[in-house]
């Protein structure tokens, strides 16, 4: 783990996520978990070692990534209403052994170690904001308009430091293939921009720290996507029109990623159209700056 702040760890050895240890007098607080069961246990068990006890988890979104790993978490978890709402199936009997079925499609041979995973709801749900005093520390946590359902992000006031989940990415694709709203989450990035209380963040994937004002690179790879797939959506692109315009974005902001990005970029894009032509055929149009 690397220190990006004082008593603020960064882990980035569960690629692709960057995992982060906020230490207080009242216990760590572990940002989001690594969604390989075995990862998660070795990541909790960390994190213990490096602050002693772990007091919550978090999840910084509703993908079902981000869920695989509650199956294995020993702490009570913190996310947003949206995030609870859709773990709450999982009282039922199918929608829970679907979600077990699934995380064994993933991680086949690790699941085999374990006699019984559940998912875990969690104990501490919001859905706007709600600051978390842990005697020497302030956090604020916030819900936004992100990549992904029930997307947070967690600000650490007395180092004005934004821990954000896969909102912010640095020097990796941003994953645009499960926002529910791309224009809205673009509308976030530019807040973010003019946010003068923070000073630095921690994205989500990527680097693990950087200055505020380097998040520019990602708002203009959105902007760049949203326009995109409208010019898709219009032509009625097919599929090779996908790739193309992928393998094009993809030479141009994430080269040295190689076909992994362009994999990524023509998800996105496929998304990204379909929420192109929903909007269209609702009569919504485009007012952002893109």
């Amino acid at each position: 783990m690397k220190e990006v702040a004082p008593g603020v760890l960064v882990e980035s050895s569960y690629a692709p996520y960057n995992l982060v240890l906020i230490e207080t007098e009242k216990g760590g607080i572990a940002v989001d978990l690594p969604p390989s069961p075995m990862y998660a246990m070795n990541w909790l068990e960390q994190a213990r070692k490096a602050v002693g006890h772990v007091r919550y988890a978090v999840l910084t979104s509703a993908t079902r990534e981000r869920q695989f790993a509650t199956a294995v978490c020993d702490v009570p978890i913190i996310a947003a209403e949206a995030t609870l709402r859709v773990m709450e199936a999982y009282d039922e009997e199918r929608p829970r052994r679907e979600f077990l079925e699934d995380i064994t499609v993933h991680y086949e041979e690790e699941v085999a170690v374990f006699d019984d995973l559940r998912p875990q709801k969690p104990a501490l749900a919001f859905n706007e904001r709600f600051t978390f005093y842990a005697g020497d520390r302030v956090l604020q946590f916030e819900v936004v308009a992100g990549a992904a359902l029930g997307s947070l992000w967690v600000l650490v006031e007395d180092q004005n430091l934004l821990v954000a989940g896969d909102t912010v990415v640095a020097g990796a694709v941003p994953v645009m293939a499960e926002t529910p709203d791309s224009k809205a989450w673009l509308n976030t990035m530019t807040s973010l921009a003019r946010w003068q209380t923070v000073s630095s963040i921690i994205p989500g994937r990527g680097e693990q720290s950087i200055p505020s004002g380097e998040i520019e690179p990602q708002r203009e790879f959105m902007r760049v996507m949203r326009r995109a797939a409208r010019t898709l959506a219009r032509r009625r692109a097919d599929g090779l029109s996908l790739s193309q315009t992928a393998q094009e974005l993809g030479q141009t902001f994430f080269n040295r990623h190689g076909q992994a990005a362009v994999k990524q970029i023509r998800a996105s894009l496929e998304h990204l159209v379909a929420e192109v032509q929903a909007a269209d055929g609702a009569g919504e149009g485009t007012t952002e700056e893109d």
